[in-house]
């Protein structure tokens, strides 16, 4: 009897730590290129302009979201825009990047800026060099620069919504990614990249550490998303109707000072 009951300890055991290895480890270690985005792979995209709203857990509304893709022989260009409204010690913020892709799909450089906060710059901007990727990081006065190692720096996102479009999915695909996080820079003043993992199941895109959940359609498209942010918690992103006024009212709410006239 105890023989039998060790063997069932040692059977369990093995059984979990084979199911963390293959959940948790391996997708790391077996990572490849994320999804390309060039215009061959985005051509039988039904859409190219999409507005999504962004919900807590529960159904309270705190933002809105809106993405914008151009593709040509030449680059890939995604622009996306997040706005919250006023929340606690945080203002009405506007969260615009740009992210561009080379003739063969591969991330070239991004751009981030965080809008609202007054007399205060927060932006970052980085472009492929080589094997790396400088990134220079601006909060207020502070300014520091880093070099993202190419190989996990496949894809850039922000961490309200880290992905927009991933065509060519398949099943076990997995790639690495870094994530930026504008909400804490905006809470803390500190920029910094996290890199994550992203790994495929059934059109379903997880990642590990940092808990995102992404439901993608055979086309590519990102139509939800879920993901832990500090400060709000459980968050829902889910796809509506684009809303040209909504996004217009968008812009004259929270300007860009670039914008402004002199």
């Amino acid at each position: 009897m105890y023989r039998l009951f060790a063997a069932g300890v040692v059977l369990l055991w093995v059984s979990a730590m084979t199911a963390l290895f293959v959940r948790d480890v391996w997708p790391a270690w077996s990572a490849q290129d994320a999804p390309p985005l060039n215009r061959q792979h985005l051509a039988d995209l039904p859409q190219r302009q999409e507005q999504f709203g962004i919900f807590k857990v529960g159904g309270e509304r705190i933002g809105t979201a809106w993405s914008d893709l151009q593709a040509t022989p030449e680059r890939t260009v995604i622009r996306d825009t997040i706005a919250t409204g006023a929340r606690g010690i945080l203002p009405s913020l506007r969260i615009e990047s740009e992210t561009e892709f080379d003739p063969a799909g591969g991330l070239d450089s991004f751009a981030l800026r965080v809008l609202g906060i007054p007399n205060t710059r927060i932006a970052v901007r980085g472009e492929r060099r080589g094997i790396y990727f400088p990134v220079e990081m601006h909060f207020g006065t502070f300014h520091r620069q880093a070099n993202l190692d190419m190989s996990a720096t496949r894809l850039i996102g922000d961490s309200m919504r880290p992905f927009t479009f991933l065509p060519t999915l398949h099943v076990g695909q997995s790639w690495r990614m870094q994530l930026l996080d504008p909400m804490t820079a905006v809470l803390s003043g500190k920029t910094q990249f996290r890199s994550i993992v992203a790994r495929v199941a059934r059109f379903v895109v997880e990642t590990s550490p940092q808990q995102v959940t992404a439901w993608v359609d055979t086309h590519g498209r990102v139509l939800v998303s879920e993901v832990d942010l500090p400060g709000f918690g459980r968050l829902q992103t889910c796809e509506e109707p684009y809303d040209e006024n909504l996004w217009t009212l968008t812009k004259r709410q929270v300007r860009d000072p670039r914008d402004e006239k002199p």
